[in-house]
């Protein structure tokens, strides 16, 4: 082989060796970029969650605790006259058999006294049984009573109320679904329209998990809690506690 055909061999070995670590070269400096685009990706997922946590944690699961329309500051249907001479506060969870119970031996002279003037009744829906429900029922129910104050005011709201104890279920038992609240709140005298999108939305339930905590707080722990004046009615029995608020009617 000549001199000459010696050194053009070399060379193109040469220019090939440039070649290979130009490629290699350019390989590592494309890794090097994904690399880099990888940890960027993950300093960013990272960072959303961790905002994302942040924001879970300054807002936790909270819920609009705005009361209805029609709602007294204590978290309570009213009815009767604001200025009779007696004041009742019934604290009440539609699951709570011994609530329902004191709603028939009181409800109806309860209404009586307060169409006649004689007492301002404010029923407070509170939910302490809903791990007794599998379907959250006291809240929803008390839930659908703000609704339906909030949508039709506290008349309808009454004849609601008086419903959902008619209707009562059993605890442990089969309780109203959504839609049958909904049929209750109709024959009370709703509109569907008005209040479907709040009962199944469960619109008020921050309103009802305040008003549960508010009795806590007030210092009342058990349903039914009978306050007249700002005294508590205390009684073995419901027929008990009913004879004193009878007594305290002066019927």
């Amino acid at each position: 082989m000549s001199k000459k055909r010696s050194t053009a061999a070399a060379h193109a070995r040469q220019r090939a060796a440039a070649e290979r670590a130009a490629q290699m070269r350019a390989q590592q400096q494309k890794q090097e970029r994904r690399r880099r685009l990888a940890v960027y990706a993950g300093v960013v997922v990272v960072a959303v969650a961790l905002i994302a946590l942040i924001v879970w944690a300054v807002t936790g699961d909270d819920k609009p605790t705005t009361p209805p329309d029609g709602a007294t500051d204590t978290y309570g249907l009213a009815y009767g006259d604001p200025s009779a001479p007696l004041q009742v506060e019934i604290y009440e969870d539609f699951l709570c058999p011994a609530c329902g119970a004191f709603e028939a031996e009181m409800g109806s002279d309860l209404t009586e006294a307060g169409d006649a003037g004689e007492v301002f009744v404010i029923f407070r829906p509170v939910a302490i049984l809903d791990r007794a429900s599998s379907t959250d029922y006291p809240t929803r129910a008390a839930n659908a009573l703000a609704v339906v104050l909030d949508a039709e005011g506290p008349e309808v709201a009454k004849t609601f109320h008086d419903l959902l104890y008619e209707r009562q279920p059993t605890e442990g038992q089969a309780e109203h679904d959504d839609d049958a609240l909904v049929a209750m709140a109709v024959e009370a005298g709703a509109t569907e329209s008005a209040v479907r999108p709040g009962i199944e939305d469960r619109a008020f339930e921050g309103w009802v998990d305040a008003a549960t905590d508010a009795m806590a707080d007030n210092g009342y722990e058990s349903t039914p809690s009978v306050v007249v004046d700002g005294e508590r009615i205390e009684g073995q029995t419901i027929a008990d506690v009913a004879d004193q608020l009878r007594a305290r009617l002066g019927s």
